[in-house]
């Protein structure tokens, strides 16, 4: 069982950090944005200039939006279901340190 364990709390790790990475992610790309559109503010440029970035920025938000929701509804789930179900602790997963919530306004999973 030592070795469940330790693999569990490894899979649980990466998870978090995959999920951190991902939240790291959107908060840049959305500063990217800001900052994109504060430059075309202050130097007076046109918004068919930047269209293309916005465009393209937004779109990678959206993604990095989308692969949270992912990462939180669907693996989270799956990969702590599976530890539950291998018979490993709240402690062997690693239960004291943070996850997403479940919260009501979270975007609902769709099962593919």
């Amino acid at each position: 069982m030592q070795h469940l364990t330790a693999t569990s709390l490894t899979v649980a790790d990466d998870l978090r950090r995959a999920e951190h990475s991902i939240n790291v992610a959107m908060r840049d790309t959305a500063q990217f944005l800001m900052t994109t559109l504060d430059a075309t503010s202050a130097h007076g440029l046109s918004a068919a200039m930047t269209h293309g970035t916005v465009k393209a920025t937004v779109g990678a938000l959206g993604s990095l939006v989308e692969s949270q929701s992912q990462m939180a509804m669907r693996a989270h789930v799956a990969i702590e279901r599976t530890g539950r179900q291998l018979g490993l602790t709240e402690t062997s997963w690693g239960e004291l340190l943070p996850k997403p919530s479940g919260s009501a306004d979270a975007p609902v999973p769709v099962m593919a």
